[in-house]
């Protein structure tokens, strides 16, 4: 089967310049003004808002394949790192999109999360994040059979975002939901789901692709 295509639009920003000030009997000389990129500080905890629009669900089905279009929130905390890195632990992530054939399709933090922490490191061209996450997905659904089904990450999913400083800006929406602002979070491979047996037998039963996802901050303490 082939994935269903999807538009992405991200907005880039605009680093602005500061020119110099013209003084009485000196020539005027221009000076370009630019903010390094830094790492945010050890212990800060921050709030981001997320958007995953057009998400491509690659299930049992004939195409066209189900999209999805996940909103939610995550929370993480700045850990130690390195000289030039810093951890992401995150402590909280919710996600929700909604489909005519699986109801409300969730994704969360799992109980016990035992994956790779997101990494900051930052470079001479500014911050590279990577976001490594583990969820647990829950469908409400499927089809006519009443659930909740839930699946779980069976490797976990990866994105990578070039930035100029983090957190990344507030995020907007355009009418249609789609994302505007923040920052883009390309996803590196498709997300697997399924389910895991004691004996550590993965199951698959869908993947996620095209999930990329737009982070913004959002107000709430440092």
């Amino acid at each position: 089967m082939t994935s269903h295509p999807t538009r992405r639009r991200l907005l880039g920003q605009v680093v602005a310049a500061a020119g110099g000030t013209l003084l009485a009997g000196q020539t005027g000389r221009a000076f370009a003004a630019s903010q390094p990129a830094s790492l945010p500080p050890i212990g800060q905890t921050i709030n981001l808002s997320l958007n995953a629009f057009g998400a491509t669900l690659a299930v049992n089905l004939p195409p066209p394949l189900p999209t999805l279009n996940f909103i939610g929130s995550m929370r993480v905390k700045v850990l130690a790192g390195g000289t030039d890195f810093v951890r992401l632990q995150t402590l909280h992530l919710t996600m929700a999109a909604h489909h005519p054939l699986f109801g409300t399709v969730t994704l969360r933090l799992p109980d016990l999360d035992v994956g790779p922490l997101s990494i900051l490191k930052i470079g001479p061209g500014g911050i590279t994040a990577n976001w490594n996450q583990s969820m647990e997905a829950t469908f409400e659904r499927s089809g006519d059979t009443e659930g909740p089904f839930v699946y779980e990450t069976l490797d976990p999913a990866k994105w990578v975002a070039h930035l100029t400083h983090y957190p990344p800006p507030p995020q907007q929406t355009n009418p249609n939901g789609s994302p505007t602002g923040g920052a883009l979070f390309q996803l590196q491979a498709p997300i697997r789901l399924g389910t895991v047996s004691p004996t550590g037998k993965k199951t698959p039963y869908a993947q996620l692709q095209g999930m990329n996802v737009n982070q913004g901050q959002l107000p709430g303490p440092a």
